[in-house]
């Protein structure tokens, strides 16, 4: 008989899920860096711990692993295009391990995502979570990430105790610095950093500005659909955006959704939407107004 799930501290399946995902990707040869939680250096760890496993999957091996973790019993929570704007990551479920969180490419450091990844497994060191070999990316790439999260999640980057700590060290802030253009990461890094007005007039700018600063779920949207660096890119964004997210719909109900349901998803979507832009339009008006 098995323990209850609740019962395992969320920290410790976070590590067997590490490792439980390593284990897969290894018998069907795909290559994957453990990122964030328990995958860091000490130093670079949060007070409150992971709960769920972050890894970054090779692009060209995301489909395989993740049809090998389908056979293992683990549940598709999210996917890519429904998990967040940036559609970086699919979430997995585990019955016994939790939550895995598989990126095919890191918010942003993703404007070449295979590019960035050769670059980060070339300076991977070797870990081990939960008594299992997991690569990690290196020092500076392990700053690196830290720094971009805490971007994306709107927490603070320059007196983050982590960040100041290794800014106090010239030779590993050197590294990291080093590290942002091999990975595209100017623009964010620029943003993490305060800088984000040196980079006006790229296609992200926009986006980390809505980041750094706020804005409602349309202005979030649509400067990703200005980021995006193709046409065919930003009109499966624009397509996306009404759309009701029927998984997250589903996890908030605890049951597959009714078309009824769905439907009054998508019209308080619409109204929602358009509420936003016009409010967006009178803020506009109102500044351009003598």
């Amino acid at each position: 008989m098995s323990a209850a799930p609740d019962l395992v501290p969320r920290r410790v399946r976070a590590a067997f899920a590490h490792a439980a995902v390593q284990q897969a990707a290894t018998r069907i040869g795909v290559r994957v860096l453990h990122i964030k939680g328990v995958a860091v250096d000490d130093d670079l760890r949060s007070r409150g711990g992971a709960t769920d496993a972050d890894i970054l999957v090779d692009p060209e091996g995301v489909g395989l692993l993740l049809a090998e973790l389908t056979t293992l019993g683990w549940d598709r929570y999210s996917d890519f295009l429904t998990g967040s704007p940036f559609g970086h990551a699919a979430t997995m479920h585990h019955p016994h391990w939790g939550y895995a969180d598989l990126h095919r490419f890191f918010p942003g450091m993703h404007q070449d995502p295979q590019a960035t990844f050769e670059e980060l497994w070339a300076g991977r060191q070797q870990g081990e979570i939960a008594g299992f070999p997991c690569p990690v990316p290196s020092a500076a790439g392990q700053v690196l990430v830290l720094v971009l999260n805490n971007l994306r999640n709107r927490r603070a980057v320059l007196t983050d105790p982590r960040v100041a700590q290794v800014q106090a060290e010239p030779k590993a802030w050197a590294q990291v610095e080093a590290l942002v253009p091999r990975v595209h990461a100017d623009v964010a890094f620029g943003a993490a950093m305060g800088r984000l007005e040196e980079h006006r007039g790229t296609r992200e700018y926009w986006m980390w500005k809505v980041t750094t600063e706020g804005g409602s779920r349309s202005a979030e949207w649509l400067a990703r659909v200005r980021a995006e660096p193709t046409l065919r890119g930003r009109a499966g964004l624009l397509l996306r955006v009404p759309l009701v997210n029927t998984e997250v719909l589903e996890h908030q109900l605890g049951r597959p959704p009714t078309r009824a349901e769905v439907g009054r998803e998508f019209v308080h979507r619409g109204r929602q939407g358009a509420r936003e832009l016009r409010s967006a339009l009178a803020r506009r008006w109102r500044r351009r107004a003598p």
